[in-house]
């Protein structure tokens, strides 16, 4: 879901730089969706945002921290800004990271470069991958409230089986594990430009590691209006504008086994979802590529006065 940055009642964190009388009052709120129901996607996963500003290409480093978004997943930023200087603020929204287990993303460099690295050694499945991220430039000639959206640098790739009901029946979906496969995709993303780059120098052939599949609430995926078994979901990083990828796919239960063929003509594009749908665990059938928005349009956006 969108991050949004908006005026909101929420816990302050302050900032100071220059003095008084050269400086602005700035104000950003960050505000995380509030989902009537909770599911893979739901963008609630993402509670610490970190945050910079770069001045002429330069960072600052008084404008360099990060902050916890609060059980209602809001935050607000008070900040001192100098006049007449355009400052380009960048934002990462995600997960906290846990003690002992491998970071999703590389932030090392973020303060100085506004780079992320995506660490795509993981497991398949996992939400908790889910972040965001965007930048603002604020022209400081007055007291400022701005208004900011925060979105995937991610496609999601979904596997939706139309023949999860025969695995059902014979209970085979309990216990089932999937496995993806994704060739030619970037790993890092420089959040300043947008702009995603390989750090290898050529795209990554990655292989999410088998994992349990969605389950409970998220045991179907529906599309366009049509539900289908939920036996797949990654992010990869992506560019704004439309790219193909291959995708195969592979799922054990026990001694039985499946496979997706690897399919090439996969189109990915960050913030939207690409849904492969067909049938997974039958006779061999016709697989059909739909690629939706992550979030519904139009967005909703308030003004600045």
């Amino acid at each position: 879901m969108v991050l949004l940055l908006a005026m909101a009642s929420c816990q302050k964190f302050s900032g100071q730089e220059g003095s008084a009388d050269q400086t602005e009052s700035v104000r950003i709120a960050l505000t995380s969706p509030t989902p009537v129901t909770k599911s893979i996607g739901d963008g609630t996963k993402a509670k610490v945002a970190y945050y910079t500003a770069f001045v002429n290409g330069e960072v600052v480093k008084s404008l360099s921290n990060q902050v916890e978004l609060d059980a209602d997943g809001c935050a607000v930023l008070d900040l001192k800004l100098v006049k007449n200087v355009t400052y380009s603020f960048v934002f990462w929204a995600q997960a906290p990271e846990v003690a002992g287990q491998e970071a999703y993303y590389d932030l090392s460099t973020f303060y100085v470069d506004s780079k992320v690295k995506v660490n795509y050694d993981v497991k398949a499945n996992d939400d908790l991958r889910d972040a965001f991220c965007a930048m603002k430039e604020i022209y400081v000639t007055g007291p400022v409230d701005e208004t900011v959206y925060l979105r995937r640098p991610f496609a999601q790739i979904n596997f939706g089986a139309s023949d999860y009901s025969y695995v059902k029946q014979l209970l085979l979906h309990t216990g089932m594990l999937s496995e993806m496969t994704v060739l030619g995709i970037p790993d890092t993303i420089t959040v300043l430009d947008g702009s995603v780059s390989s750090s290898a120098g050529v795209p990554a052939d990655v292989v999410f590691d088998f994992a349990a599949i969605p389950s409970g609430e998220d045991e179907y995926l529906t599309v366009l209006g049509k539900q289908y078994g939920y036996v797949g979901m990654n992010y990869i990083l992506a560019a704004p504008e439309r790219q193909i990828v291959s995708v195969s796919g592979r799922f054990v239960n026990g001694d039985a086994s499946w496979e997706m063929p690897l399919l090439t003509n996969v189109p990915v594009q960050s913030n939207y979802k690409t849904n492969i749908l067909g049938d997974f665990f039958v006779e061999q059938g016709k697989f059909e590529i739909i690629v939706q928005p992550s979030f519904e349009s139009p967005d909703n956006v308030v003004p600045i006065q």
